[in-house]
């Protein structure tokens, strides 16, 4: 039995298996927001964790990726690194309360993220 198997055996819900996936990817991206010392760096390492939630939550509905679903994931991933820009420059110097701050963009951006996603599988099955 593979972990896909026992994941959805320990949460038989879809609803709360993708809040799972959601909630450790977003405590990851905010982990890694906070531990970046250097402005701006925060996005390298946020931009992988989106795109694998994505890849997680595409597996949970059964969504095969094709060109454009992987285009359009690394376009929205590109998206929410722009709307975090305005916080890294504000708080770029700021030394605690900066990575603070940064990490909660980012665990709030993956969430938000997360949850569009699975709302546009919920409706019409696609990523595109």
């Amino acid at each position: 039995m593979g972990f896909k198997d026992e994941f959805k055996r320990y949460l038989p819900e879809r609803r709360k298996r993708c809040a799972a996936i959601i909630h450790s990817a977003s405590a990851a991206a905010g982990g890694a927001a906070g531990v970046t010392v250097i402005p701006g760096s925060d996005s390298v390492a946020i931009a992988p964790v989106q795109v694998a939630m994505i890849t997680a939550l595409a597996d949970e509905f059964d969504i095969p990726w094709t060109d454009g679903a992987v285009r359009s994931t690394l376009y929205a991933t590109l998206g929410t690194m722009v709307g975090k820009g305005g916080a890294n420059l504000v708080l770029r110097w700021v030394p605690v309360y900066g990575n603070l701050v940064r990490a909660a963009v980012a665990v709030s951006v993956t969430q938000a993220l997360g949850w569009a996603v699975v709302k546009k599988l919920e409706t019409d099955g696609k990523l595109v």
